[in-house]
């Protein structure tokens, strides 16, 4: 009998060059968990023990502030995987992973896990590459913060989510993630206000369509003139 987690371990890009035996393998010691809405899954500083991968669902990575601020850095939705770190390190948890909305998620123990790494080098290679990828967008996060302006920022933040989660339709590619202003902001390290007031402006001359959460790129042109 296949086991319930085995196609969604199939499509995650880390597994792609792994055996059948290794991914059957991989199913045996993973596990499905439900988060409700607004759920944490894990905590910064939690003991990083686990590898978990979106059934279903969306999932917030947050980095807190000791002063209350926080700041998302990615969003996440289904066939993402997040929590990767704690399979080759020896650290506690460094962002929070908290659930946007009712979600499924495949949980993968550390120790069981890194057993199955043993005998399986595509595996660690497919690791690799996905910390280099990661890496590279991190790069390129910190790059925008520094020397980007805010409308700059926000462009590139509407560019990134519509090569991540677009779909092209007659008017434009519409960004199909649950997005409120306060999450945009928190992604561009800003406040709703200012967000609202730049997205208000590129609404005014065309270069968007929002229509309830979702956001539609019109002209791409047009916002680039603003980075």
């Amino acid at each position: 009998m296949t086991h319930p987690g085995l196609p969604w371990l199939e499509k995650v890009s880390m597994f792609k060059n792994l055996s059948q035996e290794a991914l059957n393998h991989i199913a045996e010691i993973s596990e499905t968990i439900s988060f409700y809405e607004d759920q944490t899954i894990f905590n910064d500083s939690q003991e990083a023990d686990a590898l978990y991968i979106i059934k279903n669902g969306q999932v917030r990575i947050e980095q807190n502030y000791r002063d209350g601020r926080k700041k998302t850095l990615a969003v996440l939705t289904s066939g993402n995987f997040f929590g990767e770190m704690a399979l080759i390190t020896s650290s506690k948890r460094c962002a929070s992973a908290v659930s946007s909305c009712e979600t499924e998620v495949i949980r993968i123990a550390k120790q069981p896990f890194l057993n199955c790494l043993q005998d399986n080098i595509e595996a660690c290679f497919g690791i690799l590459q996905v910390l280099c990828e990661r890496l590279k967008m991190a790069d390129i996060e910190i790059s925008n913060l520094t020397f980007r302006n805010l409308p700059g920022r926000i462009v590139y933040k509407l560019f990134e989510l519509a090569d991540q989660f677009g779909i092209q339709e007659a008017d434009g590619t519409t960004i199909r993630l649950q997005l409120t202003h306060y999450d945009l902001a928190d992604m561009v390290g800003t406040n709703r206000e200012s967000v609202s007031k730049y997205l208000s402006k590129f609404k005014s001359e065309k270069s968007i369509h929002i229509n309830r959460k979702w956001i539609t790129i019109i002209n791409r042109s047009k916002l680039l003139a603003w980075t």
